[in-house]
């Protein structure tokens, strides 16, 4: 066993049975790391460029990286990657809650799920051995009824990622919902789909095995000297959670409302943390080992989930079913988030693609024959109702938004892809793309699509649209946050600990815990390598310039009011910061990586 890892990765092939356990090298952990490394690297190496993303030639791939098992504080995460339904390129979800800890002290640092099995399954890791079991009782359960009936299957220390109906019906935005105290979802991408194209209800894991750590002593040193100055940079998070971001962005005029027509929500204080804080949260509760517990359990006075106790919505949540809909009835977001969950379906995506279904609704596009129900904005007491028929894919509206806002902008026609909020066909999250001159561009290099998870958004920095800075803080971003999700390390620690671009503070840790001797060149490097590699693989399946172009409004419409008010990103601008990142990152004018950048990164 190698310090910080396993040594082992499991393959289970559905459509033989067939187990296959692959030993690690140190060559290739140090190359890659763990999690989101060892995902695009497994993709890469093992699906076709020309797979489709619901045939049993893609592969699902769970990843731990050297931090999981270790004292490090927020390494309870998990990391889960394939080609996405929803925009056909690679695609990686990061996740929470107890899974991927458990997943570790199995003895794998990753799961490898390929194939397609004749009839629904689920696959139990433990001690004893790995087994592909029968799912057929499992088949149609939520995820919450999924995960209980398997603990009594497996018994009570398993841990699972399951599917929810929305997986099982090929929601092209389907997610895996992860247990613990913390549940939490690998909601981007559809990567829930891909499991249930393979009839694969929910990965099953219970083990003892503990990773070893290089020098245990010098790390908690080294994590004692660095938690005060993280307990304080936590604060807002272990207090309110994420929905503390509500009231900050809103002021900044930047939180997406009615579809992103404005960027201002005159009714935010409805949806905020500071509400919440004072109105419903009731239970702080934690992914495995983390000392912020920045999840909250709030109650549902009424609706689908009356008198239950349930996950507080994320702020991007609360930005998708809150603003985006002009929608303050922050109970209607808790049942709608709740059900959701239960289904296994992203919040983000589902939000926003209603959001721009009420919008075609609104300007005559659709009427209400077709959605076989009543919407608009501001009355979304139905929310809840809503998901649920998307999950079965129901005639109406269930069946139209399951398909996500691209497939179904293209059904409609009409210009309705000028109301579109979604880049590579990933609805957008709730930094904006106009009023954030950073996001606009790391929207448009991201590798997943509308996601602010590759490069990150920084309020703290300069406000001025015509910062020449972006294209630089993008790039460091995106290293930075693939070497976070390689390690694998929760965002909001990683950030608040060591920083949101790779640095020196980041080695003493690494060093602790693999024994390597590495320095910022080399991990920098690694981040670099990584994100190089995610993009080979969307060039090879037809990423380019012209997928990188951002949504009509964003580069058409400025911000009508607030505080950004004049904000945009027309194509001349983003001609410019695109010129400007490829040149950066070595890639010709299309976005392909040139050879003697990849023989650099070892990727020739």
């Amino acid at each position: 066993m190698m310090n910080g890892y396993m040594g082992r990765i499991l393959k289970v092939d559905l459509s033989s049975g067939a187990v296959e356990k692959i030993p690690l090298d140190g060559t290739f952990t140090r190359m890659f790391l763990g999690g989101n490394g060892f995902a695009a690297k497994l993709v890469y190496d093992l699906v076709p460029f020309t797979s489709d993303p619901l045939s049993e030639e893609n592969i699902v791939v769970f990843a731990t990286g050297p931090f999981n098992g270790s004292p490090v504080w927020g390494t309870g995460r998990g990391h889960v990657a394939a080609i996405s339904p929803q925009t056909g390129m690679f695609c990686d979800s990061n996740f929470g809650g107890d899974f991927a800890s458990m997943l570790k002290k199995t003895g794998f640092d990753a799961v490898i799920i390929s194939g397609r099995a004749s009839s629904p399954v689920y696959v139990s890791i433990n001690d004893e051995g790995v087994f592909v079991r029968g799912a057929e009782d499992l088949w149609g359960k939520t995820t919450g009824e999924t995960h209980r009936l398997i603990v009594e299957k497996e018994g009570g220390k398993a841990e699972s990622a399951v599917i929810g109906p929305a997986g099982e019906n090929g929601v092209v935005f389907a997610g895996i919902m992860c247990s613990g105290s913390r549940v939490s979802v690998a909601g981007r991408g559809g990567i829930g789909a891909v499991l249930g194209s393979k009839n694969c209800k929910a990965i099953v894991v219970k083990g003892t095995a503990k990773t070893k750590i290089a020098d245990p002593d010098a790390l908690k040193s080294c994590l004692k000297a660095l938690f005060p100055d993280v307990r304080k940079k936590t604060a807002m998070l272990s207090t309110m959670g994420t929905p503390f971001l509500v009231d900050m962005i809103n002021s900044k005029g930047m939180l997406g409302t009615h579809n992103n027509r404005r960027e201002t929500f005159d009714r935010a204080y409805g949806i905020s943390g500071e509400f919440l804080l004072e109105k419903y949260i009731k239970k702080s509760v934690a992914c495995h080992g983390c000392p912020v517990a920045c999840g909250k359990l709030v109650p549902v006075p009424h609706g689908e989930f009356a008198h239950m106790d349930v996950k507080m919505p994320e702020y991007e949540t609360l930005y998708a079913m809150g603003s985006m809909l002009d929608n303050d009835d922050i109970v209607s977001i808790f049942n709608g988030n709740t059900m959701c969950d239960e289904m296994g379906m992203d919040t983000i995506s589902f939000g926003v693609t209603l959001a721009f279904l009420a919008e075609c609704v609104e300007i005559g596009i659709i009427g209400e024959k077709e959605l076989k129900m009543k919407i608009s904005f501001g009355n979304w007491g139905n929310l809840s109702e809503i998901a649920k028929r998307t999950a079965l894919r129901e005639e109406g509206i269930g069946r139209l938004i399951s398909l996500g806002s691209g497939r179904l902008s293209e059904q409609l026609g009409h210009d309705s892809y000028k109301l579109l909020y979604s880049q590579q066909g990933l609805e957008m999250t709730g930094h904006s793309a106009r009023g954030l001159q950073n996001m606009g561009l790391a929207y448009a290099t991201s590798t997943r699509g509308g996601s602010h998870q590759d490069g990150r958004p920084y309020y703290a920095g300069k406000d001025d649209p015509d910062s020449d800075e972006s294209p630089e803080h993008c790039i460091d971003t995106e290293h930075n946050s693939a070497v976070g999700d390689s390690l694998v390390m929760c965002r909001f620690l990683q950030e608040r600990a060591f920083g949101m671009k790779l640095n020196d503070s980041y080695l003493p840790v690494i060093r602790y815990v693999t024994g390597w001797d590495i320095d910022l060149a080399e991990l920098t490097a690694i981040g670099e390598r990584i994100y190089n590699l995610e993009r080979i693989i969307n060039v090879k399946r037809g990423a380019n310039r012209s997928t990188a172009m951002l949504p009509y409004r964003v580069m058409n419409e400025p911000v009508p009011d607030g505080p950004c008010r004049g904000r945009y990103v027309p194509q001349a601008k983003l001609d410019r910061m695109l010129d400007s990142y490829y040149r950066l990152r070595s890639w010709d004018r299309d976005g392909v990586p040139a050879d003697g950048k990849l023989s650099e990164l070892g990727l020739a």
